[in-house]
């Protein structure tokens, strides 16, 4: 089993996620500003931030696998982008480089949020960032190809869909990854080669119009599906049916994200 070091674990994916990995037998370092609800005695719980350079060096070393989700999650000003999710991510290879250990980094599907959605596949589209948000993760995707390229480092950059628990909106009937999914995907990481592997975090919905093929060549293999959610989710949309739930067609990766206004919180 693995030691797996992951920032911002107090976030909506650390707490779904940690107890899954747990369960499986590996070891977690739990890193972040406050102390992560799903902690328990069993972690090595770090109360640091992401951007320091010695907690985030002293924190990785000794591990195997370094999953960094610690950013702002949405849209925010242009400063708190690049002194938070750009920043982060910069000390995060760092820390793994030091420790030889290989890094998961959070993508977004808003590092391509302006290709439109049935132009997502085959293969993975090149960036087409949403908003200052989606740059940032276009900057990780970027540095994870600088830190490959020069340091030998085994990386894997998750353009992460829509995560949650179930599917709640009808474009996530496409987009849904589920957390045993994500705890799936942070295993296949830990023994990636060589290189910085672009994939789409994302399930096996039958409706996605994104490639499982790069992720699978990294030996991630979702299993959960959006459809078997389905009914439930037509009933929270107070719809009669699941027909109604409209098809995601050509609409942009980002959907809402390509008409909100740039750099504000929302």
């Amino acid at each position: 089993m693995a030691e797996i070091l992951i920032t911002g674990a107090a976030g909506s994916i650390g707490t779904a996620t940690t107890p899954l990995l747990r369960a499986a037998g590996h070891r977690l370092r739990l890193l972040d500003v406050q102390r992560p609800s799903a902690a328990t005695d069993a972690d090595d719980v770090r109360i640091a931030s992401a951007v320091d350079d010695d907690a985030m060096r002293a924190a990785a070393a000794g591990t195997d696998l370094v999953v960094h989700l610690a950013s702002f999650a949405s849209e925010r000003p242009w400063r708190d982008i690049v002194d938070v999710n750009v920043e982060s991510t910069r000390v995060a290879l760092d820390a793994a480089r030091d420790a030889g250990a290989a890094i998961l980094l959070a993508s977004s599907v808003h590092a391509a949020g302006f290709v439109p959605s049935d132009e997502a596949g085959p293969g993975m589209p090149r960036t087409r960032p949403d908003t200052y948000y989606g740059f940032s993760k276009v900057v990780a995707e970027a540095l994870g190809d600088l830190y490959a390229d020069r340091f030998g480092m085994r990386i894997v950059s998750a353009r992460i869909m829509t995560f949650g628990d179930r599917p709640h909106t009808a474009r996530s009937r496409s987009t849904w990854l589920s957390p045993g999914d994500f705890a799936r995907l942070v295993e296949a990481a830990i023994a990636v080669p060589p290189g910085n592997h672009v994939v789409w975090g994302v399930s096996a919905n039958a409706r996605r119009t994104v490639d499982l093929e790069p992720g699978r060549a990294i030996g991630y293999e979702p299993q959960d599906d959006a459809e078997t959610h389905v009914e439930a989710l037509a009933a929270e949309l107070g719809l009669a049916s699941p027909d109604g739930i409209r098809p995601v067609g050509s609409d942009p990766l980002g959907d809402a994200f390509t008409t909100n206004p740039l750099g504000e919180a929302w």
